[in-house]
């Protein structure tokens, strides 16, 4: 077993229960910092006896933070939430969060600190979301001193936010609306290959300090995306255009739920079209090649 101690906070959720099974297997200790006790007996299973030690707590709580950080070698930071709902929201969970993580990770001596984010990471963004990731992004680097930053686009493979989710929503409303003149462009990424990445920056200390766009090998619009989703699951789906600014009157309302379908801020990402930055690298820097929905996803949609 690797004598380091890997701490994952938010280690429960889509990425974070692929990346601690595969830290598993390559024999690291880790700990998993969740907010859902009930994850602990799927977490527990990932691992030998042992190897994985799991704390549940908030990750706004100095003390829980601080106790768990206590003893870890690395910290990879994956908490981040798609909507504001009651207590959470962008500035405590974007923003005060890993800066906190960032001091306490200061204040144990942490060799290395991963601070996963994602492509729409913009301070200067009219998105809230992705405004406070880029503010993350910026005061994070300004607190530790080893600090890598992973930006993900939009993740696919089993359980996701984007094909199983809109395969649970069809079958009480099959209808998925197409916002007109949307300017963003997605590059999904498969989760295993994003773990991968992750393990590569942890074990190669010349990818420390640098800042990666990890991104799938094909760009589509969001109307593609649907279309490919609609294509390939037996509900019949009516994929119905229509104008941001009608979307936004059903979005305002959405918000007031604990799981909204949209969002007006999510609106405002369809406004906005990314394209790699510079000084950043990518999975080909890592020697990965990004799988494709198209070969990844097929065996999973034909269920629904």
């Amino acid at each position: 077993m690797i004598d380091k101690v890997v701490g994952v906070i938010g280690g429960s959720g889509f990425v974070g229960l692929e990346l601690v099974s595969l830290l598993c297997k390559s024999g690291y200790k880790i700990k998993v910092f969740s907010r859902n006790p009930l994850s602990k007996q799927n977490l527990s299973l990932l691992g030998d006896i042992g190897q994985i030690s799991i704390i549940s707590g908030n990750v706004n709580n100095e003390t829980e933070v601080n106790n768990f950080i206590n003893g870890c070698d690395i910290i990879v930071n994956l908490v981040a939430i798609f909507f504001e709902f009651g207590e959470q929201n962008f500035q405590n969970i974007h923003i005060d969060a890993p800066v906190q993580i960032a001091k306490l990770s200061k204040k144990h001596n942490v060799t290395h600190l991963i601070h996963v984010s994602d492509r729409w990471a913009d301070e200067s963004s009219f998105s809230e979301s992705s405004k406070s990731r880029g503010l993350a992004e910026k005061l994070v680097k300004e607190v530790f001193n080893n600090v890598t930053i992973v930006r993900l686009d939009v993740l696919f493979g089993k359980n996701d936010g984007l094909f199983f989710r809109f395969a649970k929503i069809i079958k009480i409303l099959p209808i998925i609306p197409l916002p007109s003149k949307s300017k963003a462009i997605f590059q999904p990424v498969f989760v295993k290959d994003v773990v991968k990445a992750i393990e590569k920056i942890i074990v190669n200390k010349d990818f420390h300090l640098k800042t990666f766009e990890l991104f799938g090998p094909k760009s589509y619009t969001w109307k593609e995306l649907m279309q490919y989703f609609s294509k390939n699951v037996t509900t019949k789906i009516f994929l119905i255009p229509m104008p941001i600014s009608l979307l936004s009157i059903p979005a305002f309302f959405f918000g007031f739920l604990p799981n909204p379908v949209i969002t007006l801020d999510q609106l405002r990402r369809f406004k906005v079209r990314i394209t790699q930055r510079t000084n950043t690298m990518s999975l080909k820097d890592l020697s990965i090649k990004p799988s494709s929905i198209e070969i990844e996803m097929q065996k999973y949609l034909k269920k629904f």
